[in-house]
């Protein structure tokens, strides 16, 4: 939020999705209209922030083997905190 700045400017979603360089790219002829990928012509720091919380909350972090052995060996209460 502190990279966005006040949200109030931005009057739609589709300029704030601009705005993060999260809008597809276009190749345009005549009548031909073909899309591509996203831009990334926008705020960058922003950008890794919003794909980095989309990851973390996709695949949640799960503890390896050597953890959870180190775990076992611990309180519950000391687990809960972990």
């Amino acid at each position: 939020m502190a990279e966005i700045g006040d949200v109030r400017r931005v009057e739609t979603p589709v300029t704030l999705m601009a705005y993060l360089g999260l809008v597809s790219s276009e190749y345009s002829t005549g009548k031909t209209t073909r899309r591509g990928g996203i831009t990334r012509a926008g705020n960058v720091r922003v950008r890794h922030n919003l794909i980095e919380g989309a990851w973390t909350y996709r695949l949640q972090a799960q503890p390896g083997e050597r953890k959870l052995y180190i775990l076992r060996e611990q309180s519950l209460e000391v687990q809960d905190i972990a």
